[in-house]
């Protein structure tokens, strides 16, 4: 007897992925907000200091491939469970930081290996199997919480105000703690036939379960391709895997953190304070979290104009960013915050999509892993770059050029890789 359920399970999933996102990312970009009391307290040279993040995604890219193997290869529970306990631990640690290699240890190591088992490369492998008509959308609401994470900044800021820096890392740990982990326990499950269910809530025909079904279909496009159960070698040696690979190293890696890294310096030199920088780019997480939501058009007008829309919007936020010399003109800040933030937020969930959408097959767990190394690879890259150019110049100007640039390189990878030419959703 077939019973309809009046929510697919796999959007539970996707809501437990957008609260692991808010969290365990808050956690990170919460660096951004902590760096300028960290440059005003120790004098460290901004290179130094900014390498703390570096570290910290070296170390989530290097783990990026054997986080996508342990899901294959016990589940995603385990592995997520694990990631959030080492998080939470390079969190507490960091309070006790007083030389630059206890934030590498602390805040880059522990925090970098447990969000790499606990963050988008987990959620990544486990929503590709619950979702295919509706994956898109399914990934936009967990790139959702990655938007809320830059919302924290004002409260951050005030945490930190009335704590200090050293407490407000014990009190971030103990919140990940209590709530991230119940949730990965009672909700995730890797494989829709764990509840009885088929993908996109689909009748099972052992079951005769049914959940929403969907009346859209995934056309195939490219069946030769299409058809083939990838592995990671054989990915490999595609061109597609190396412009996946091009565009998250671009916009997420060097773009991306190179922005969050720096832009509330940025907005101190510029003679706004702490507490007013951090207000005005929190705009950038709201934005953000919105552009993420927006990002599921990319099951509607296709992967590469959801890229393209965004590419455009971003770099004119870049460049309003690059406008500003000092605090006379605030209506540049939030246009970057606002332009920025929704930018990057809609092509948050479209690259995902994008990799499921060219990859498939029950090992494409250390594929997506594979990919993110890359990425975390731009992202370790970034932190530095923006410091190490600031240390040399004296600003940030080419730091943000660099930015710029890189966001169109991301454009035209995309394009060149081409999802659309595999499978897209038939309207």
């Amino acid at each position: 007897m077939k019973r309809d359920n009046p929510v697919f399970y796999g959007w539970y999933i996707a809501v437990v992925g957008l609260v692991c996102y808010a969290l365990g990312y808050g956690a990170r970009y919460s660096f951004s907000v902590i760096f300028p009391f960290l440059l005003e307290e120790f004098k460290w040279p901004r290179d130094v200091t900014a390498a703390m993040l570096s570290v910290h995604m070296m170390t989530y890219g290097l783990l990026a491939p054997l986080a996508g193997y342990l899901v294959d290869r016990t589940g995603p529970r385990k592995t997520m469970v694990l990631g959030a306990c080492l998080l939470s631990c390079g969190l507490a640690l960091s309070r006790w930081g007083s030389e630059p290699i206890h934030f590498y240890l602390s805040f880059g190591l522990l925090c970098g290996a447990g969000l790499s088992f606990m963050g988008a490369v987990s959620f990544t492998a486990v929503i590709r199997n619950w979702f295919e008509q509706k994956r898109g959308s399914a990934i936009a609401l967990m790139a959702f919480g990655a938007g809320v994470a830059f919302i924290f900044y004002p409260a951050i800021t005030w945490l930190i105000d009335c704590t200090g820096w050293r407490n407000s890392f014990v009190i971030e740990a103990f919140i990940l703690a209590v709530i991230v982990i119940p949730l990965i326990v009672l909700i995730v499950r890797y494989h829709p036939s764990e509840k009885g269910l088929a993908q996109d809530g689909l009748l099972s025909k052992k079951t005769g379960i049914s959940s929403n079904r969907p009346n859209k279909a995934m056309k195939i496009i490219d069946p030769t391709w299409a058809s083939v159960e990838w592995t990671f070698p054989m990915a490999l040696r595609t061109c597609r895997f190396w412009l996946l690979a091009l565009a998250i190293f671009s916009l997420w890696g060097i773009t991306e953190h190179t922005l969050v890294a720096h832009h509330v310096a940025f907005a101190v030199d510029a003679g706004y304070s702490k507490i007013h920088a951090s207000s005005i780019l929190s705009l950038f997480g709201i934005l953000f979290a919105l552009g993420s939501l927006a990002g599921l058009i990319s099951d509607r007008i296709g992967r590469e104009m959801t890229i393209t829309i965004g590419t455009v919007i971003g770099m004119s936020g870049i460049a309003a960013l690059m406008l500003i010399k000092h605090d006379s003109s605030p209506w540049l800040l939030y246009y970057y915050s606002v332009s920025v933030g929704f930018s990057i937020g809609i092509c948050t969930p479209t690259i995902p999509a994008s990799i499921t959408d060219i990859f498939q097959g029950p090992k494409v767990g250390s594929i997506i892993g594979s990919i993110f190394l890359i990425y975390a690879i731009g992202g370790t890259i970034g932190p530095w770059l923006g410091g190490w150019l600031f240390e040399i110049h004296g600003n940030y100007s080419l730091a943000f050029t660099v930015a710029m640039v890189s966001y169109g390189v991301a454009c035209v990878a995309i394009w060149l890789a081409s999802p659309s030419k595999v499978r897209r959703i038939v309207r």
